[in-house]
């Protein structure tokens, strides 16, 4: 999916089409409709699917259309900042606990999913509205074959300086949250008496 950029660096979120080609008459797409078309704009953005206005209806038209994406950006899994969050809130505890028998265990499931580890956190860098954010996961920082389990999910800016979650932008709050829940997805799954 591309968007044209205008002048001012703004988009049309309704505006966005399936690359198509390029050439001396701009940028051809498909649009919502099905139809070809071409953009006018000398450049185009490829938005973070977050950004998308009717994000499933895209993800149908992709599968009618056989769309295939060499970068995983249309169905890349999303997450939606809840409206209801508390001012002070600074951390997010939604993939927080998920046991792994060796701290080791857990650095290597984040590296094999690029995210890279220092002070005890994993992170992800995020460049949105003109600023870097790091959205950063607590994974442990013990000797590496020591029991580990995930911790908070926190946002940083350039400095450091952790922001409220109502900071947050959206395209660094999916990301933070892919993060997370991508870690915790690897925890060791305790397994009930009855299923033994």
């Amino acid at each position: 999916m591309v968007a044209g950029l205008n002048e001012d660096d703004s988009w049309d979120p309704d505006a966005v089409g399936f690359l198509r080609d390029v050439d001396g008459n701009g940028v051809g797409v498909v649009n919502r409709d099905g139809e070809s078309v071409r953009l006018s704009a000398d450049r185009v953005l490829i938005p973070h699917p977050v950004l998308l206005a009717d994000l499933d209806d895209l993800r149908a038209l992709a599968a009618d259309l056989i769309v295939t994406q060499p970068v995983d950006q249309l169905f890349r899994e999303t997450w939606q900042r809840p409206t209801s969050l508390d001012p002070a809130a600074m951390s997010v505890d939604d993939f927080a606990g998920g046991r792994f028998d060796e701290l080791r265990d857990l650095l290597a499931r984040a590296a094999s999913l690029g995210y890279p580890v220092q002070g005890g956190y994993a992170f992800c860098r995020i460049f949105e509205g003109g600023e870097n954010v790091a959205a950063c996961s607590w994974v442990g920082s013990d000797h590496p074959e020591n029991e580990a389990e995930t911790g908070s999910l926190v946002f940083s800016d350039g400095t450091g300086t952790y922001r409220p979650l109502t900071a947050v932008g959206p395209v660094a709050w999916s990301e933070g949250m892919r993060m997370a829940a991508a870690l915790y997805a690897g925890r060791v799954l305790e397994t009930s008496e009855e299923q033994q």
